[in-house]
């Protein structure tokens, strides 16, 4: 059974669920990839500029969340805190609830008055308030149960592109960096592991709306597969933990 509310400390708001597919990609191949959506007769275009993007994960001790997604379970569901822009910018992250259950997608999301600080020490006093105090309590009253542990800090830079009739979304995701966070007490803002040539592309779109995956495969070459930012982040680290 899968939770899909976060608990009651203020407004949340749950996603339409839809289809996501990925594929992997060379860096090099992002020209290819864009004149094939350029050219696509569903008419991509960008609706946002590109961002940096920042998730700071979190899991249970014995990584259940990871271990759900490494075996394929059917039923999982990831808990991040996300924000946009600089990694030491985290003020008023949004903490989403990350689920999947079959083939579809969702997330739950809540937005936060916290913000990290990088340079904290240890975790109990890197989460902050609007004032300054500590806030770890705080956060731990709205995650999930058992998934209290900070695991792993991931961010890349997102383009984004849409259809002109809105039904398909496609972002391409590159500049992957992880930063472990389970080797000290506190957080790992510096130390960190990157895949420069590493493009992800993902599609997504409303279950209703998969016919348009066939007009898009007559320009863009994908071959859906599995693959997850976190399990990517953490397999370095694996056997550390079995």
């Amino acid at each position: 059974m899968i939770q899909t509310s976060l608990i009651n400390t203020g407004p949340s708001m749950q996603t339409p669920r839809r289809v996501e597919l990925k594929d992997l990609f060379r860096l090099r191949d992002s020209p290819r990839i864009e004149a094939a959506l350029v050219t696509s007769r569903l008419g991509f275009h960008t609706p946002y500029p590109p961002r940096r993007v920042n998730s700071l994960y979190f899991d249970s001790h014995d990584f259940r969340a990871l271990e759900h997604s490494l075996s394929g379970s059917s039923i999982r569901q990831k808990t991040r805190l996300r924000w946009y822009g600089e990694m030491d910018e985290a003020r008023h992250p949004t903490l989403e609830l990350k689920c999947k259950q079959g083939h579809l997608s969702w997330k739950v999301l809540q937005k936060t008055e916290l913000h990290i600080d990088p340079k904290a020490s240890d975790w109990a006093s890197a989460f902050l308030s609007e004032t300054g105090d500590s806030a770890l309590s705080t956060l731990r009253n709205i995650l999930p149960v058992n998934q209290h542990r900070p695991a792993t800090f991931v961010s890349y830079c997102r383009r984004y592109y849409e259809s002109a009739d809105g039904r398909v979304r496609v972002t391409m995701d590159d500049n992957l960096a992880f930063r472990d966070q389970t080797s000290g007490i506190g957080p790992n803002f510096s130390h960190l592991r990157q895949h420069p040539g590493k493009l992800v592309l993902e599609i997504k779109l409303a279950e209703e709306n998969l016919d348009a995956l066939d007009e898009l495969a007559r320009t863009l070459p994908f071959v859906p597969r599995r693959f997850s930012k976190y399990c990517e982040s953490l397999l370095g680290h694996l056997p550390r933990w079995r």
